[in-house]
């Protein structure tokens, strides 16, 4: 029998064989090479040109793959798709070539690792404060819990000052805390923590937004084990000092899963960073691009509730005292009190680096912009409120010039939707090496910018480009 006369059971005419027209999908041709070798056809030398002509026809198809449903399909599919990657990780080396696909990250090692990871840093946390007592854990709640306490007394205005600072060392033993930086909205959420004891209240604080934390991680994943993002170490260095972004990654988490079904609830939940504005900067841009006007009158009502709120309960002194310390906050940061190591931003990256101050805006500058600029063309095809929310975050990462190691807890997001997504359609090259070295970013990169490698922004630049390329494989809406 002549190959290209056979036809196969239920066909309509003669299979073509290698040499025969390009395949409409990836199936079609993988079936007739199923075929032609169960009825001993040999494929010639002379066809391989052809099989890579298919493997280019195939590119977009064969990402659809993320594993074969057989040994002999796993075969097949390579001699379709394979050859030419062959040729490029041949050139590129063995390490590329495993960043590249990164199959030993499996669900069961990185499960595995994350749990240990865990129990270390849970026994870490519990013995620092007699470990290394001069760590303060919890040292910027007691900001926010004593700011809280003389707002209670009806002193919020203090806060901001040296009354505000006085109270810190009162409750930490130290003597030079900067002053409470945060706007008046603030003080409505740390309001009910200040009616409990400090130590209480710190637990209190870091157990109810940690749950919040792992609730919204849990539905933006949509399944799968939550160990990954409870160990993450940029939520252990928030909940060692005690800090807020537990709380803004839930916020931000919460607008994800809910902005396309309950857009009034998502818009409440991004209103709600009008405790800490920098972080909900780019959230109108988006809800304005992707024409979601019910979460933007949601988001624009929950902030003037809170604003409303805050001056009636804590008087007009409090938002004097809060703008008097605003360049008192600025000189904080600008002058990397805190150490540039310990922030993830462009600014931060080149004033590592030894630039100045001046040529450090201008990169910081370019960077939101560009980042702005993605923003806008990636969203004009409206992907969906959960892909939408993860661009806002890592784009946010890249806006914000003073984005330390322990808000880098918000990129969780991104993160958790970036693996929903491959667990739903496989993973694409270089997000498994990708998000890997995003986790481990937030301990090593103070170590590696004291020796001037400014690891953070870019971390976020290349988590960026993931979610960017995730986006533009989704359907139109």
């Amino acid at each position: 029998m002549d190959s290209d006369d056979f036809s196969p059971p239920g066909s309509n005419g003669p299979m073509p064989n290698c040499n025969g027209p390009v395949y409409p999908t990836l199936d079609d041709f993988v079936q007739m090479l199923r075929v032609h070798d169960a009825i001993g056809i040999k494929r010639p030398m002379s066809q391989k040109s052809d099989i890579e002509g298919h493997a280019l026809a195939f590119a977009d198809d064969a990402a659809r793959y993320p594993a074969a449903a057989s040994p002999d399909d796993a075969g097949l599919i390579a001699v379709a798709t394979g050859q030419r990657h062959t040729a490029i990780n041949r050139g590129a080396g063995p390490l590329l070539s495993a960043l590249r696909g990164a199959e030993w990250l499996t669900q069961d090692r990185v499960t595995a690792f994350t749990r240990m990871l865990l129990l270390v840093l849970i026994g870490a946390v519990a013995i620092s404060p007699w470990a290394v007592p001069e760590m303060n854990v919890g040292h910027d709640f007691a900001a926010f819990w004593t700011a809280a306490r003389l707002a209670l007394e009806g002193r919020a205005g203090e806060a901001y000052g040296g009354a505000g600072s006085a109270a810190v060392a009162a409750v930490l033993g130290e003597k030079n805390y900067a002053p409470f930086f945060y706007p008046p909205t603030a003080l409505l959420f740390w309001l009910p923590f200040a009616l409990l004891p400090f130590v209480p209240a710190a637990a209190l604080w870091l157990a109810a937004t940690g749950a919040a934390y792992a609730t919204a991680i849990r539905a933006v994943l949509k399944g799968g084990s939550i160990v990954p993002a409870l160990a993450f170490p940029a939520a252990w260095v928030c909940a060692l000092f005690g800090q807020n972004s537990l709380f803004s990654a839930a916020l931000l988490g919460g607008s994800a899963v809910t902005l396309d079904r309950y857009p009034v609830i998502a818009g409440a939940l991004l209103g709600c960073l009008a405790y800490k504005p920098q972080l909900a900067l780019l959230a109108p841009l988006i809800l304005i691009l992707t024409r979601r006007w019910r979460a933007l009158a949601a988001a624009v009502a929950t902030t003037l509730v809170l604003v409303v709120a805050a001056t009636a309960l804590f008087g007009i002194d409090a938002w004097r005292g809060f703008i008097a310390v605003l360049p008192a906050a600025s000189a904080w940061n600008i002058g990397g009190a805190p150490g540039f190591e310990t922030f993830a931003s462009p600014y931060a990256a080149i004033r590592l680096l030894g630039g100045s101050s001046g040529l450090a805006w201008l990169v910081q500058l370019a960077a939101a912009a560009s980042a702005i600029g993605i923003l806008v063309l990636t969203l004009r095809r409206r992907p969906g409120g959960a892909a939408e929310i993860a661009l806002m975050v890592v784009a946010t990462g890249l806006c914000v010039p003073f984005f330390g190691n322990y808000e880098m807890v918000i990129l969780a997001i991104p993160g958790a939707w970036l693996i929903s997504e491959a667990r739903a359609h496989g993973w694409l090259p270089y997000e498994r090496a990708a998000l890997a070295a995003l986790y481990v970013t937030p301990f090593a990169m103070v170590p590696a910018g004291a020796n001037g490698l400014p690891l953070g922004p870019l971390a976020i630049v290349a988590l960026t480009v993931l979610i960017v390329r995730r986006i533009r494989r989704l359907p139109r809406a």
